[in-house]
């Protein structure tokens, strides 16, 4: 049997950059699910989109990776620093998560 699970989002904050023709945009995004392990917990996410000087979009997400707000904000801001791409973010989350 499927269930369809509700969540509420919010976006938390939202950053754009350009660099040599490419523009980027990162979210920090807030879900609270209705999932019993979660329930009600506030969960962070983050995404990034890249657009490069052709018009083509590259997007990665990541899914409630962090419980706290303050190291999920930390992290945020390390990769709208370093314009980490959505390639890069898989391997950055997990670097960030092995310390």
């Amino acid at each position: 049997m499927n269930q369809t699970v509700k969540t509420n989002s919010t976006t938390i904050r939202t950053e754009w950059r350009e660099d040599d023709g490419i523009s980027y945009k990162y979210e920090l995004i807030m879900r609270e699910s209705s999932r019993v392990a979660s329930y009600g917990m506030p969960l962070y996410s983050i995404s990034v989109e890249m657009k490069n000087s052709d018009g083509k979009i590259t997007t990665a997400n990541t899914s409630d990776v962090f419980a706290d707000p303050g190291k999920a904000i930390v992290f945020f801001e390390k990769i709208v620093k370093s314009l980490a791409t959505p390639i890069d973010l898989p391997y950055v989350v997990e670097d960030e998560l092995s310390r």
